[in-house]
């Protein structure tokens, strides 16, 4: 594993790169924490966000959306024209880097915003994927129009 510039620059795993790529104001005008994932040779944005325990302090990592072209686009609800399909062998390296992304993201100094700790408020370890996270293609990736 190798990072660029941390928080934000690539990280290289030995499936591919990944990266956290910083908080936006979404077309929806709600902020969204973004990562990016490239694939093919092309970077794919997604969301991620924490999911607080019953404690409404610690937390675990949901990826709530993944597969759109432009890091603005995040937030769309899906399908749309800036977003699209992936097979289930690259939904699989995508999943992997992004745990992967998460684990390494710990030790940065600074940590990305999503990753933040705090006296009584602690990352619990969990890396969750939200039902319908990525637009599954029938073996063809292509756009989700």
């Amino acid at each position: 594993m190798e990072g660029d510039q941390q928080p934000f620059g690539w990280v290289r795993f030995p499936e591919g790169r990944a990266r956290f790529s910083g908080g936006i104001r979404g077309w929806d005008e709600a902020g969204h924490d973004t990562f990016a994932v490239e694939i093919a040779g092309r970077e794919w944005f997604g969301e991620i966000d924490n999911v607080f325990l019953d404690n409404g302090n610690d937390f675990n990592i949901e990826v709530v959306s993944f597969g759109y072209a432009d890091r603005s686009s995040v937030g769309m609800p899906r399908p749309c024209l800036g977003s699209t399909t992936f097979d289930v062998g690259e939904l699989k390296t995508i999943q992997s880097l992004i745990l992967q992304l998460v684990k390494a993201g710990l030790e940065f100094e600074p940590r990305p915003f999503v990753l933040s700790e705090h006296p009584g408020s602690h990352f619990q370890g969990k890396v969750l994927f939200r039902d319908g996270w990525a637009l599954e293609s029938n073996g063809h990736r292509g756009s989700a129009r």
